[in-house]
Order: structure tokens, then C-alpha cells, then sequence
């Protein structure tokens, strides 16, 4: 299991837990008043140390989903980190840790992580902007007003689909596009929203655990998205994974610094089952120490699709998560305080 490979690897001296299970075996929930069940608690094998003062830091989050061999994908990452000289001295774990599913439910990790993507699976064209809808009629040729759009959650019923064969219906590449962070598929005369939300949501159940941690690293992320590209053609190697470009089907990983935001919110948790507090993630202590107010940091990353102002000073309107993808600190800074409130 992962947590015995890790514990040899790095010479902790500290029981071995499984997943999923205690010391002595025994499963974590407990039994309370009128014979319901608590949800288990993270195991925490290596606790957040804190946020890095550097600038030039990234602390990548890496999380599987929930229909990943965990345990082969898990000790195939450690293995490729550590394995690589380059890696192994550049990158360092700094947070390691075991979600249970219950825990993940009881505290609606999932809703709130794809919160904006719930919303357009559930709304559909409703929740389209004026500038969404044009960039919908450039990529698919179609003005807006005359397709016939459809949430995620719609289309199961209209088109008597399950989450699962939604999610498995191929279309040719131009019948797919992204908008805004908003993944949109043509099937049947229909544009689905976010075709992939109603089966992730399926996927997370109580008894399905999550493993994450973070590396921390002053590589560039360049460097960062070729250890990705490594990590996924051993998992093909190792026939886990059947084409390494869909690796995003078994782990996400950190894609720019207020990803880095969004990941420590969901997954990164103290022994006593408590959340860190925000202001010790790395690139949101970086922009409070920049002068920016943590409340306004949060609500962008809960709400991303924004206006900017461009360098030839008109306005944009786009997603802060894509807006800053592979971004250094300094770089996301620049793009944040370039927003635009107001009319």
C-alpha cells in the first residue's frame, strides 16, 4: 500500500496506516448516539507545514479521482518523483494525506471545488454570458440564440442517457469546445454543458477515498507539466492509464497559481479534521502580503469569470483560473489586479 511504500521511502517513523483503515485495522467511523456514523478523519501523513515566502514557489496539488486504481497510481507518482534525480532534488512533498469519502460528503468538498461548473451543468444557456455566447457562435458556427443548449443535468432526461454514457459519447474534435473553463460537446443536435459533471458527482460516494498532496517546487511550469507528461507515460507503462492525454481522467494536478487557491480549499485539512487556514496557502498569503484583501481573493476564485483590463486597455471578459494557467506568482498578481469592477 502507499502509505507503507512512503513510510519506507522516506524513513518516517511513525505507524503505517492503511487506507481507509486505523492502526489496528479497525475501520474509522464511530458509532454514536442512535447508531449513526461520524465521518472518518483524514489521514495525515505528512501536515501542511505552512505557506513558503518565495515568490518563485509553486505548491502543486495533486489529487485522484475517483475512479483511479488509487493505490497503483499513487506508489507509480512517488516512484517517477522520486526515481528522477531531477525531481527528487527539485521537488519536495510537503503534504500528504488520505480524504475518506464520508469526510469529503459531510463537508461538500466536491460542490464547493466545482462549484461554477455545477451551476452551468444545472442552468445551461441561462447561465451564458453575452460575451460566452459569442465565442460560442466562433467556435461552433452557430449564433447562440438558434442552438439548442442544454446543462448537463437536462440532457440526461432529454436524451435518456446515464451520467455514464454521457460521459463516454465521442464526438470529432470541432463538435467540442471550452468556454470560458466550461467544457461544451455537440451530440444529437444538442450542446451539453459540462457533460463530464453529472458522472463526477456520481463517482464521489461515502465509501470512495481521495488521496492528495503537494509538491513544492521552484521549478517553472514547464518543468512541473513534464513531470505530468512523465507520471502519465508510466502510468500507460504500466497499463493504468490507456492513453497518457486523458490523464486528467485519473489526477488533477495544480494548473496555475489560483488553482493552487482552489485545491488548498478542497483538500488540504489538519489532524483534528479542521481546514488550514486560507491565509497559509502560499500564493494567497503572497497577495495578501501584496496588498490584497483575502475576501475579494476568495470570492474571485469562487466566482473566476471576471472582466480585465487588456494591454491596449479594453476590457475582457474571461476565466481567472485560465487567464493565469502555468502562471508564475508575480504573473498571476499582474493578471489579478488587472480585474475590472463595476460597469
Amino acid at each position: 500500500m502507499l502509505w507503507r511504500y512512503y513510510v519506507e521511502w522516506r524513513g518516517i517513523q511513525t505507524p503505517c496506516l492503511e487506507m481507509g483503515h486505523s492502526a489496528n485495522g479497525l475501520d474509522y467511523s464511530r458509532s454514536v448516539a442512535g447508531g449513526s456514523l461520524v465521518p472518518r478523519s483524514p489521514t495525515i501523513m505528512i501536515p501542511y507545514p505552512g505557506p513558503c515566502l518565495d515568490p518563485g514557489v509553486h505548491d502543486v496539488a495533486i489529487y485522484l479521482r475517483p475512479e483511479s486504481n488509487g493505490v497503483k497510481v499513487e506508489s507509480t507518482m512517488l516512484k517517477v518523483i522520486h526515481g528522477t534525480a531531477d525531481y527528487r532534488q527539485a521537488l519536495n512533498i510537503v503534504y500528504l494525506a488520505n480524504l475518506p469519502g464520508d469526510f469529503i460528503q459531510a463537508n461538500r468538498v466536491i460542490e464547493e471545488h466545482y462549484r461554477l461548473k455545477i451551476r452551468f451543468a444545472r442552468q445551461g444557456r441561462k447561465a451564458f454570458t453575452q460575451t460566452m455566447r459569442r465565442l460560442f457562435r466562433e467556435a461552433f458556427g452557430v449564433p447562440f440564440e438558434e442552438a439548442h443548449v442544454l446543462g448537463a443535468f437536462e440532457a440526461l432526461e432529454e436524451l435518456h442517457m446515464s451520467e455514464e454514457e454521457l460521459f463516454d459519447v465521442w464526438v470529432p474534435q470541432e463538435q467540442v469546445t471550452h468556454i470560458h473553463g466550461q467544457h461544451v460537446k455537440c451530440h444529437r443536435g444538442c450542446y451539453i454543458v459540462n457533460y463530464d459533471i453529472p458522472r463526477l458527482l456520481h463517482l464521489y460516494a461515502k465509501d470512495t477515498d481521495i488521496f492528495s498532496m503537494i509538491l513544492r517546487s521552484f521549478l517553472p511550469y514547464s518543468e512541473i507539466h513534464r513531470l505530468i507528461t512523465e507520471i502519465s507515460l508510466t502510468l500507460k507503462r504500466e497499463k493504468i492509464l490507456s492513453n497518457p492525454a486523458l490523464h486528467s481522467h485519473v489526477f488533477h494536478y495544480s494548473k496555475g497559481p489560483f488553482e493552487q487557491i482552489l485545491d488548498g480549499i478542497g483538500y488540504v485539512y489538519m489532524k483534528d479534521q479542521r481546514h488550514i487556514p486560507l491565509s497559509d496557502l502560499s500564493f494567497l498569503n503572497y497577495l495578501v502580503r501584496e496588498g490584497c484583501r483575502e475576501e475579494e481573493i476568495l470570492q474571485a476564485v469562487r466566482e473566476p469569470i471576471l472582466r480585465f483590463r487588456g494591454q491596449a486597455g479594453e476590457l475582457e471578459e474571461d476565466n481567472l483560473f485560465v487567464r493565469t494557467y502555468e502562471h508564475s506568482f508575480e504573473q498571476a498578481h499582474r493578471v489579478y489586479t488587472s480585474r475590472v469592477n463595476g460597469p
